[in-house]
């Protein structure tokens, strides 16, 4: 792919598909992180003459107009971290939205609508994809989360448009290729989270790097199980197990599973595994100490409840401590490191969770092979990500 510093966005009109799903309640934004992730680029097209028209979705509307998702709070959000006007609307396809940007001068912004408001983009429909490119002069994809998904503002827009990558898209992707192909060892995964389906394909393809990986959470119950450790009512997935039998056959010198846990007890002797536990917890904390590069995604207990939030805490203050290169992934597991106030302790945190994912297992990325395809750019050498 090209980067759009290589691009001449001088004086054009620059879509920008953005991710701004953030969480908000009652309009107000509860994290802007990932609108801030974003201003480097939105910066660098403003230095340059340009105007930019910005899309994102919001949520999981599939294709309903839901009021509270709309994009104005987000474009109200933008314009204070910018201190600049934003223009914002609810609607995408719409003779207004075509003459507002037919009168936008350089440095002006426009903020479309929810994507998801319209069934189209999740389907990525070609029309849909035609429609969105019929805006601007060149299109520019700074939203990695959603770059593992085939949708119209990622994929099919490419079809129409010069179609350069973001700098949120080219920090993404060089930092996790790090972790992929050639990480400092000693190299060490701390994997959490509640199902071994989401992380099965990443251990596959991260443990010829890896010198440990470390699991807890309600995935280290399945891997539990299907060892034969009795885990009662805890969460696990019975399906997996055949996956975490061959898992710990073909990586059983590196994979390091929990040796206690903290327990939520009840009648029968029954029990549900809520968090590692302190043999655990130190031994996590040893293995990181040594670490030279260390990748984090997925929390290690049910940390919602303080009660047993000891265990991820704990693995997130030793990371933080770690003086090597430190990555981490994943909603959640940012969340608590945001509550904890250690962001500015961690080398790099990925603005994807799925994408994240995809992109560590070696899966298909849509948004990024349509990046490399893009016809309009192919002659262009510099610069290439």
């Amino acid at each position: 792919m090209v980067s759009v510093r290589d691009a001449n966005v001088s004086g054009k009109r620059i879509f920008v598909r953005v991710d701004y799903n953030v969480p908000i309640k009652d309009g107000k934004i509860l994290d802007n992180n990932r609108i801030v992730e974003s201003l480097s680029t939105l910066q660098y097209l403003l230095e340059r003459r340009t105007k930019i028209i910005i899309a994102t979705h919001l949520g999981k509307p599939a294709g309903e107009i839901i009021p509270e998702l709309s994009t104005i709070p987000l474009a109200s959000e933008l314009a204070k971290l910018l201190k600049r006007k934003v223009y914002a609307t609810d609607h995408i396809i719409h003779p207004l939205v075509a003459k507002k940007i037919s009168e936008m001068t350089f440095g002006d912004i426009f903020m479309l609508g929810n994507l998801r408001w319209h069934r189209e983009e999740e389907a990525n429909n070609e029309r849909f994809g035609e429609e969105l490119a019929s805006y601007a002069d060149i299109y520019v994809n700074d939203a990695f989360g959603v770059s593992h998904r085939a949708h119209a503002s990622v994929d099919a827009i490419t079809n129409y448009l010069p179609s350069y990558a973001g700098f949120l898209i080219e920090s993404e992707k060089t930092t996790l290729d790090i972790l992929i192909q050639n990480p400092q060892k000693p190299y060490k995964i701390v994997l959490g989270g509640a199902k071994v389906k989401d992380k099965a394909a990443l251990i596959n393809n991260l443990a010829g790097q890896a010198d440990k990986i470390l699991i807890g959470g309600a995935i280290a119950n399945t891997f539990l199980a299907a060892s034969g450790q009795d885990v009662s009512d805890s969460l696990y997935e019975r399906e997996m197990f055949e996956t975490c039998e061959d898992i710990l056959s073909r990586y059983q010198d590196k994979i390091v599973l929990p040796v206690d846990q903290a327990r939520e007890n009840s009648d029968g002797g029954r029990f549900k595994i809520m968090d590692i536990g302190p043999e655990t917890i130190a031994k996590f904390e040893a293995e990181i100490a040594t670490a030279a590069t260390t990748f984090w995604n997925g929390n290690l207990g049910h940390s919602e409840d303080e009660r047993y939030e000891t265990g991820t805490r704990r693995i997130a203050e030793a990371i933080s401590k770690n003086k090597g290169t430190t990555i981490v992934a994943g909603g959640d597991t940012v969340g608590f490191i945001d509550a904890n106030n250690l962001r500015g302790d961690i080398n790099f945190i990925s603005t994807g969770g799925g994408a994240t994912l995809s992109y560590l297992a070696g899966e298909k990325m849509p948004g990024l092979i349509a990046l490399d395809n893009n016809k309009f750019v192919s002659n262009i050498k510099t610069s290439v990500i």
